[in-house]
């Protein structure tokens, strides 16, 4: 019970100290709370969008939701045709897209780009991935099609090529390519010219899956197989259900296959976090300079309060309360204008960045997190010029030194 009345006490004198305060700091002690909790949980929402697009790029455009891959040691996956026939049995399986897969080199009127060259068989491919929607120009290529290849913009140049200088300076469709692979060369014409938003296969080639096997020297075999599951079921549930056909290869999901993914998100997360706790470390400096000048403004009333019996312990643990109640009231007001303004905004109107449109979902989760670290960096920035406080002798306080 008397920690109870202490406490009543505590949050009478903080929530007195608010409101018959200067009208101006605390606004301002206000503002900055709502602006540190909406930079933290906006940064922490645009990155996690940033990677909710990139596995959405991965997916779509390169490794659809499952890759089969040969068994250890072996450079092909056999008999493609009948392992696909198999994998497609299942309800649960969209389509399946077998390539065979090289590096080669690609060169046109004196420059040239290494590159990794994809095999494929177009019907095969527009099951599992939207390569066929990504064209800029041209047409994607056709089962019938010999001797024609699309390019990624990053190899043909041109189109918003972010790496301009390392490409062919500005192929277009029509032109003839020069495709060595695997110490052959082939003469191709550009079909059409493609942009996915995803670096790894706007950096890549495609041919028709027969002129690749010619080349090879290989038939009914393939490098990968990539699988488009449907979306009731979960990519280690799909690979579960291919496994129990007796698929002997190895079956990867997307996450597994997706190692510079990995990197990217490792890369987003410490950006994040440095961010974060920029932010946390000037609301713990705002704070901190609030509550000591409101000490140093009220010594004289501080040392009154003593006088006439307030605990000294109510007195600190009251300034402290005064920082969370800013805390409070600021990411309150955060909170309301990210759920019910920005974030739906972003839904009608998503943000168009390098990797395509993205929208801002605050996660529960986060932002909770995120307001928990708040409040800490708040209690900690105002018990510090209070516990000081707590050592000032009762003249010194009268006196106001």
């Amino acid at each position: 019970m008397i920690i109870l009345e202490k406490g009543k006490v505590s949050f009478f004198l903080a929530s007195r100290s608010i409101i018959r305060g200067n009208k101006g700091i605390t606004t301002f002690t206000i503002l900055v709370m709502t602006l540190i909790f909406l930079q933290i949980v906006l940064f922490s929402s645009i990155l996690g969008g940033v990677t909710v697009q990139f596995n959405k790029l991965m997916v779509d455009y390169q490794t659809g939701n499952l890759v089969i891959e040969p068994v250890e040691n072996e450079k092909y996956i056999e008999d493609t045709s009948s392992l696909q026939k198999k994998i497609e049995g299942l309800p649960e399986i969209i389509g399946s897209s077998a390539r065979l897969r090289s590096s080669g080199v690609i060169s046109h009127q004196g420059k040239e780009v290494g590159t990794v060259i994809y095999g494929i068989d177009p019907g095969d491919e527009s099951q599992v991935t939207h390569l066929e929607s990504a064209m800029l120009s041209g047409e994607f290529i056709s089962c019938p099609d010999r001797g024609e290849i699309i390019l990624g913009r990053e190899v043909s140049g041109g189109y918003g090529a972010l790496m301009e200088s390392k490409s062919l300076g500005g192929v277009e469709v029509g032109n003839t390519v020069n495709v060595k692979i695997e110490g052959v060369n082939r003469e191709f014409r550009v079909k059409g010219i493609y942009s996915t938003l995803y670096s790894n296969t706007d950096s890549s080639a495609y041919i028709n899956k027969a002129d690749m096997e010619e080349i090879l020297g290989v038939k009914n075999r393939a490098n990968e197989i990539a699988v488009k599951t449907t979306s009731d079921i979960s990519e280690e549930d799909a690979r579960m259900k291919l496994l129990s056909l007796g698929i002997k290869e190895e079956i990867r999901t997307w996450h597994e296959f997706a190692g510079m993914l990995k990197t990217i998100e490792s890369t987003l997360t410490m950006l994040r976090n440095a961010f974060s706790a920029i932010g946390l470390l000037i609301a713990f400096v705002i704070i901190f300079v609030v509550i000591y000048v409101n000490i140093v403004n009220k010594k004289r009333q501080i040392g009154v309060q003593k006088a006439i019996g307030i605990d000294q312990k109510v007195i600190v643990t009251s300034f402290v309360i005064q920082a969370m109640l800013y805390a409070f009231i600021g990411i309150t007001l955060g909170y309301l204008i990210m759920h019910y303004i920005i974030s739906p905004y972003t839904i009608v109107h998503p943000l168009q960045i390098a990797v395509g449109p993205i929208s801002l979902i605050l996660e529960n989760f986060e932002a909770f997190s995120r307001a928990a670290l708040l409040f800490l960096a708040a209690v900690i920035g105002s018990f510090i010029p209070a516990y000081n406080l707590s050592k000032k002798s009762l003249l010194e306080l009268i006196w106001g030194k």
